[in-house]
Formats: C-alpha cells, structure tokens, sequence
C-alpha cells in the first residue's frame, strides 16, 4: 500500500509541531556499551560511485542546483559513497559493529545538528527537521544490504548487522546529502566504524506486548548488541514453553502456549557471548468474555509532556485493564531511535510489558516505533490494517497514514471485513478522525477528508459501534448522522497537552461544539475506559490530574459517559 504523498505529509509536518531533541548520551551507539575504534581505509565519492578519492571532501557539500529556493524546500545535493575496507583477526572477539558519518575526534558523540550527518531510511522524513542528513542512506556490510528497520528511522550510528569475515571486510554507505533550510549545511564527509566486545547488552524499548489470543501471546524489543533472545513463558499451572530470537538487535516473537491459557509469566533473556541479561518476570492475564479495557492517544513523547506520561502510564497499569489501545502520536519525533527509552518506554514503567497493546498509527507515527515495536494482529504483525475478535467485541485497526479513496483496496478490505462481522460491538481504531474541533485540525481538510468521506460512511452503512482517533491533543465526542458515521472519539493528551480555543476551530467540525449535548470535549490529560459486559459497553471518559498525585483512576472526575448498546 502507498504511503501518503509529499503533499500530505508537509500538511502533518505543519500541524504536528516540533520540540528539542535530546542527544546521545554515551561515546557510541549506546549508553553502558564499550567500545573501540575500527582502523578503516575509506574511500570517497561525491558522484554517485562513478569516481572516488582517498580523501573525504573538504568543506560542506556543494550548494544547491541553480533555480531550487532554499528558504522555502531541502536543499538536494550529489550522491555520495563512502566505501571502506578492514581487517578482523578474531571474528568471534567481536560481538558488534556500528558506522557513523562524522569526523573523527576525541568525543563521538551525538550533537544535535552539529554538522555531523544523521542517516535516514525510508525517504522524506519530517523529524529531519534543521539538521544536515544522509537521505534515503543505503548500506552494505560485505556485500549484503543491511536493514536498519521495517519503516523509515534516522539513526547516528548504523548497526552493522551480518557475518563479520576474517581477514578483509567492506563497508558501503550511500545516500544523498540534504540540508533543510535555515540550518547550517554538513561540515563533515568523513566516517567511522566502532565495535564492541562480548558484554552484557540492555533489553530496551520494551519488551512491549502486543497482538494476544487464545494460544498465544506476542512481543517486541531492542536489544543494544545483536543478541541470542529467549522468552520463556510459564502458563498458570502448566509447563513452560519457549520461543526465540536470533542474532539481532530488533526482536519481535510470537509466544505459543496451551490453549485455554488465561495467566501467564514470561521472562525474556538476551545472551551475547557468556553475558545474560533478563527482563521479568511479568505476569499477563488475557480477557474472557468480559473485560475493561482502556483507550489513550498523543503520549507525543517529549521532554515536556514525560511528566504527564509517567504519572498516567502508571495509573494506567494500576487500573489492570486487560488490553489498551493506544490511537497513535507516540512520539514528538518518532523516527529517532534514541529518544524512544528516556521518553516514551522508561517512563511508562512495566506497562507495557504486562498489558497488551492494539495500536493504530495517526499524524506523528508515519515512521519509526509504533511501526517497528508493536506486533499487530495482521498476518504479518507488521501491517496496521487489521481485524481482530475479542469476546463480543470486533476490533478493526485502520492505517490511515496509507491511501483511502472510495473503492480502492483499503476500503474494500474495510467493507469486506465490516460485512462479516457478527459480534454484539465493532470497534475501529483510525488515528485521524473525519470531524474535529482541535487546533491540528484548524486548515486541514485535507488531512480529514479520506476518513469522512470514505470510512466513516461505511461504518454507518454497517451499523459499527464507534470509531476510536487520536490526531488533536484534546478529547472530543460527536455524534454524526448515520449517513455520515458513528459515534466518533478523539481520546488525545495523555502526555502531551497543549492549549486551543474550540470556539476558533469549531467550523471545521459541522457535529461540533454547537451540537450539544450530542457532543462533548475538553482539553485534559485523560483515558477512556470501556466495561464491556453481556449486551452493553460502557465508557467513562476519566480526567486524570496534571501532577503526580493519586494513582487510582476510580476516584477521578468522570468527564463524559456513554453506554453502547448491542448492534441489531
């Protein structure tokens, strides 16, 4: 499926915002992780490959073309290799290799927009924002591709990953050199390899639970140095079971356990070498028939809304709901792979690792976490169109972030899937809504048109209970008309808020403000907790305080209300 065109993501890069980004804090990829220099021959190319010279190029690259305005587009510049050449006595002493496009010196580490460039995979990314960057960057590690993730990500230092040779090994990175207007241009073409030897490595970015059922469970994780990994899982009174992962630094495994399986400990261990580390053990309770679970979106990890996450993810885990959804906006920048621990993953604390997640993607998520560290319930547990039963509820997750036009193939998925359906609730989750009020959505008719005129009115037609969105940082409720849709939630700002006049926007909702009391809203850190019991599911909307007062999210003020009745 395509991924929405350049038009549409500037519209998101306008309307998502920015914020500081934090910078490594180690001298190498990872903090804790030892390292050493690796004596490379490189060769330099600013054509291409046509020719090369001993020596990186002097100076930023050449400036832009003639006619391209630079204060209003990135600047393209020539293709550039970098090819390097180095010896291994010992394989087996090394247990990870990284390279990295900066110049050498006393202090490799990170600085934001230093001149230093940053490698970005998967084409044009917003999170690029000031800084000089390798595009599209390519590499190879002794003639083979190395792939730095499922979706585009923009990393300092790239995981060599693949068999180290004895004697000669190559390396090659290629892209083209793009610097955003405003900023300074890259002032260093050189390079470095790193490497590491047999040590303890973290088990970091989770493990985060995802897709789950009656059989099985799944989960995903990073770990620091490509790493032999194990789950072990024991089922409530039965025998232990294992699944695993090997060699690698991203991890995502599926978890067999008996049928029938209602309580389940896991613990996950990566082994590098003779070094072990273990994650758990956690416990996992999957629902029956009947079951709460909770809905939040906009986490927007950043170094402003980490309060707001911390004390919510916590309340969160302590309410013990069975599943959650989570509608997208993980993170302010969410293709850095380096700001997901300190902002999103440790201050979210065991929760994730003991609550399964059903994720849909919305404005912030086209690239990086939420699609490379959820396992979703598709066939391939990387697509974010999918279809799920859970008791009497159907679950449809919708990727809004691809193309949606009447009658192409993601909605005749989505009719196909809605016609089938026979449980008492269908519940979609699509990260952008089709009628909003928030100021993400001042202007951005464009942005919502694909889920008003395309997927809503097929869930009217349908008879589906509800639609679950995040995209403006505010909760909203409206109600369209069946022609139009169902009732239709935005559950944003659990840890990102930012202050909007509804008054303003509220044109751009035509079942907005002035439809009361068939609408409600406010701007507040919040979560939406569904009961679903016999033939009704029943939503509290629950304000959560801005401070990290109180854990118990019953003795909170209840903000709105609705109960959903069986579909006839």
């Amino acid at each position: 499926m395509r991924q929405l065109n350049t038009v549409a993501i500037l519209i998101l890069i306008i309307a998502a915002g920015s914020s500081s980004i934090q910078a490594e804090e180690a001298a190498g990829p990872f903090e804790n992780i030892k390292t050493a220099p690796v004596a490379v021959t490189w060769q330099y190319s600013t054509d291409g490959g046509k020719t090369f010279a001993g020596t990186a190029q002097a100076g930023p690259p050449a400036g832009p073309p003639a006619g391209i305005d630079v204060n209003q587009q990135a600047r393209p510049i020539n293709s550039y290799v970098w090819k390097g050449t180095f010896d291994v006595a010992d394989p087996g002493k090394i247990a990870g290799l990284w390279v990295r496009l900066a110049e050498e010196g006393p202090d490799p580490r990170a600085s934001i927009c230093s001149g230093d460039l940053i490698l970005a995979s998967g084409g044009y990314w917003k999170d690029l924002g000031f800084c000089p960057t390798l595009l599209n960057a390519e590499i190879t590690f002794n003639g083979k591709a190395v792939k730095l993730s499922n979706s585009g990500v923009l990393v300092f230092w790239a995981p060599l990953e693949g068999e180290i040779k004895k004697g000669a090994n190559t390396v090659e990175v290629r892209g083209h050199v793009y610097t955003y207007w405003g900023s300074k241009p890259a002032k260093a073409l050189d390079a470095r390899v790193v490497s590491a030897a047999a040590q303890p490595t973290k088990i970091i970015n989770g493990p985060v639970l995802g897709d789950f059922g009656d059989g099985y469970f799944t989960l995903c994780f990073r770990t620091q140095l490509p790493a032999e990994a194990t789950v072990e899982a024991a089922p409530d009174g039965g025998k232990a079971v294992t699944a695993a992962s090997s060699g690698k630094i991203w991890h995502r495994i599926r978890v067999e356990v008996p049928k029938g399986t209602k309580k389940v400990a896991y613990t996950v261990t990566a082994k590098v070498g003779e070094h072990q580390t273990q994650s758990g053990p956690y416990t996992i309770e999957l629902p029956g028939s009947e079951y709460t679970f909770i809905a939040f979106g906009n986490v927007g990890g950043n170094i402003v809304g980490v309060t707001n996450w911390t004390a919510n993810a916590r309340r969160i885990l302590k309410a013990r709901p069975a599943f959650i959804v989570n509608t997208g906006n993980l993170m302010e920048q969410g293709s850095w792979t380096f700001n997901w621990e300190p902002l999103y993953f440790a201050p979210a604390g065991e929760l994730m690792a003991r609550v399964p997640t059903l994720i849909t993607p919305s404005g912030r998520d086209f690239a990086g976490m939420s699609r490379e560290l959820y396992y979703t319930p598709a066939a391939d547990g990387l697509s974010h169109n999918w279809s799920k039963a859970i008791g009497s509820v159907r679950f449809i997750g919708i990727d809004r972030m691809t193309d949606w036009e009447v009658g192409n193939g993601n909605a005749q998925w989505l009719e196909k899937e809605l016609a089938a359906a026979k449980e008492k609730f269908v519940v979609v989750l699509c990260g952008i809504p089709g009628y909003a009020s928030g100021k993400n959505s001042r202007g951005m008719e464009r942005v919502l048109k694909p889920t008003r005129d395309v997927i809503l009115p097929l869930l009217g037609k349908y008879k589906a209970t509800l639609m679950l969105a995040s995209w403006d940082p505010d909760y909203e409720r409206c109600e369209p008309t069946p022609d139009k849709g169902v009732t239709q939630i935005c559950t944003g700002c659990i840890g990102k808020v930012y202050g909007f006049s509804f008054s303003r926007a509220q044109n751009s909702n035509p079942f907005g403000p002035k439809n009361k009391p068939n609408w409600a809203g406010f701007v507040a850190p919040h979560c939406c907790v569904f009961e679903v019991k016999g033939d009704t599911m029943e939503m509290r909307v629950i304000g959560l305080p801005g401070n990290a007062a109180g854990d118990d999210i019953k003795s909170f003020p209840v903000n709105d209300k609705k109960t959903f009745k069986a579909r006839e």
